[in-house]
């Protein structure tokens, strides 16, 4: 331990000797660690929101898509395919027997204001009265809708963060509002939830469909949010609304549906899948970075041995061994991607706590992260000062002594 702690001391004084050499060397291992605890946080803490969301709703919920979930790019093939209407749901609540409740729900974006004051721009969601218990919404004040409300009147319920922006702490409860131009009565409040995908889910306006038809028109791709009925499980609720739907669209046998059904998992799969994208761009980068320095690394401990020849042949004069001379470049090597990975995993804190202050986005360093990088910072610095350890415990000590 006290010859460790001896070539330690002598790492750090070498170091300290050459602040400006060492400082240059480590840029590389600061920006690799940086990105990966950085990349590392953001993504840790949008998988946190996701999970806690899916959660929520539950691995029961079906939906009834246009389109498959994922990322799509461009419309070709999507015009192709027949959008799901409100007449269809209508048909789908009837006649699909392993179907308990169901919504459709259309996303649209717009403004809520009263009285002089308006938000910010909020999402005004389209849905069915059984979106209450389809989508598990929990209910702050007041009420959600009823069907007849759902099919004539002018009612919304706000989110939280509606609430708090346009009528601080004035109950808003029987208040009229103005959405996109049209006034509509609030019966409710939902519980402050929080955010995912950075964006917040307090930040919505919840109305009937038709009355959001009225609002926004037909442009918006709506879908269907259906829950099995009790004891039914998920994949046989599946099977029956893909019948049912073909039925409902008298799609001969053997044609393709022209539509999707996913559940939670398949959601969630979906998003492992970008999730997973994003991190081979963090390792791209990031191995980038430590490859370049880690070079780096191995041409400064060259310079390291070149400069200190004469002090390893007097060592190896008075008895040191080959083992002792290695250690102690290698021990210097480590020490240097150390240095480097303590000030990466800094600059990663630090690019948290900025994503977290100035955006929505939620972002938190996994446990595991820190004793990672640090394990990386040792694994670069051995592979990296193997070589010039190798090369300066094997010089002639007569020849080192000699060297000027």
């Amino acid at each position: 331990m006290n010859w460790l702690g001896g070539i330690i001391s002598i790492a750090l004084k070498s170091l300290w000797a050459n602040k400006l050499r060492t400082v240059l060397t480590t840029v590389g291992v600061v920006i690799g660690i940086g990105t990966i605890i950085g990349m590392l946080s953001l993504i840790n803490g949008i998988n946190e929101s996701v999970e806690k969301e899916f959660s929520r709703l539950g691995p029961d919920v079906v939906y009834l898509t246009r389109d498959e979930p994922g990322l799509h790019v461009g419309t070709r093939g999507a015009k192709e395919k027949k959008r799901i209407t409100l007449d269809e749901t209508e048909k789908l609540r009837r006649r699909a027997g392993l179907v308990g409740k169901m919504s459709i729900v259309s996303e649209n974006r717009g403004t809520v204001g009263f009285e002089g004051q308006r938000s910010g721009v909020v999402t005004v969601m389209g849905v069915s009265w059984e979106y209450a218990d389809v989508g598990k919404v929990a209910i702050d004040q007041g009420r959600f809708f009823t069907e007849a409300e759902d099919r004539a009147s002018a009612v919304c319920v706000l989110g939280a963060g509606v609430v708090k922006g346009i009528f601080g702490k004035v109950s808003p409860m029987g208040k009229e509002v103005d959405i996109e131009g049209r006034r509509f009565r609030v019966i409710g409040t939902l519980e402050a939830t929080g955010v995912i995908f950075g964006s917040s889910t307090d930040d919505v306006a919840l109305v009937p469909y038709r009355a959001a038809r009225m609002v926004f028109g037909e442009s918006n791709d709506p879908y269907v949010m259906a829950l099995p009925r009790e004891g039914v499980k998920v994949e046989d609720a599946i099977d029956d609304l893909r019948v049912t739907v073909r039925v409902i669209r008298k799609i001969p046998p053997g044609k393709e549906d022209g539509f999707a059904l996913s559940t939670q998992e398949s959601l969630l799969e979906t998003y492992n899948k970008l999730t997973g994208s994003i991190y081979w761009v963090m390792r791209i980068v990031a191995s980038i970075a430590l490859l370049v320095s880690g070079i780096g690394i191995m041409n400064i401990m060259l310079v390291v041995v070149m400069e200190r020849t004469r002090e390893i042949g007097l060592r190896k004069a008075i008895g040191a061994t080959r083992k002792a001379i290695m250690g102690q470049f290698l021990v210097e090597a480590v020490v240097l991607t150390l240095m480097g990975g303590v000030l990466g995993i800094a600059l990663g804190l630090l690019i948290r706590v900025g994503v977290a202050a100035g955006t929505p986005l939620p972002a938190s360093v996994p446990a595991w992260a820190v004793p990672m990088a640090l394990g990386i910072c040792c694994a670069v610095g051995v592979f990296f000062g193997a070589y010039p350890a190798l090369r300066a415990s094997g010089l002639d000590p007569v020849e080192a002594l000699r060297y000027e």
